[in-house]
């Protein structure tokens, strides 16, 4: 049996994560913004430093003595650059954790319910569900006849544990199935949302 996490995201779930990426995104800015600073205040007083000692030296080592201060210098920006790649890598992990766990926080909402509803009733209408692999929590939550109803005709039920939340609906023909499920959608995503995080922290 195939299965397709889709080229198509659901919508419903896109929506949200899109205003979560941008919010958490938003904050890991500010915190690298002002790393930044640091970094460049390490890399003045780095200058500042080569400057005096260089000064310091009688004139006949002078250029030796730069040429030492300098391998410094570059040894205190090397250090300040590779400690500010890590702080950002840090925050692209950061941003990834925060967008799972305020989805495990959206699904006890009453807007969980509604969108998880509209998810299943879009995906019935592309293909004939044969079945639907939920959380048990979720079967509960929905109510079976809601869910058959949202599903199509001669839909069935399979309670099983699948993540954070979302579905698995599979074709009645048993041949292809089209994973919805929550953890599946973040997970497909994320490569590009990586992408897209860096682009916005570093760029």
């Amino acid at each position: 049996m195939n299965a397709a996490s889709g080229g198509h995201q659901a919508e419903g779930y896109k929506k949200l994560m899109d205003a979560i990426f941008e919010q958490s995104t938003a904050r890991a800015k500010g915190a690298i913004d002002e790393a930044e600073k640091k970094a460049l205040a390490i890399f003045d007083e780095s200058e500042r430093y080569a400057t005096k000692k260089s000064g310091d030296v009688i004139a006949s080592y002078k250029e030796i003595a730069a040429i030492e201060a300098r391998k410094e210098v570059s040894k205190a920006e090397i250090e300040a650059r590779m400690g500010l790649l890590k702080l950002k890598e840090s925050y692209v992990d950061l941003v990834l954790q925060e967008a799972k766990s305020r989805l495990q926080s959206f699904v006890a909402t009453p807007e969980y319910k509604s969108t998880l509803l509209e998810e299943i009733k879009a995906t019935s209408k592309k293909m004939p569900i044969g079945r639907l692999i939920m959380n048990p929590r979720d079967v509960s939550l929905l109510g079976a006849e809601k869910i058959k109803r949202a599903a199509g005709e001669g839909a069935a039920i399979n309670p099983k544990l699948i993540g954070t939340g979302g579905f698995i609906a599979v074709r009645k023909d048993g041949k292809t199935s089209v994973d919805r499920s929550i953890d599946s959608i973040l997970e497909s995503e994320r490569k590009a949302l990586r992408g897209k995080i860096a682009e916005i922290l570093f760029g």
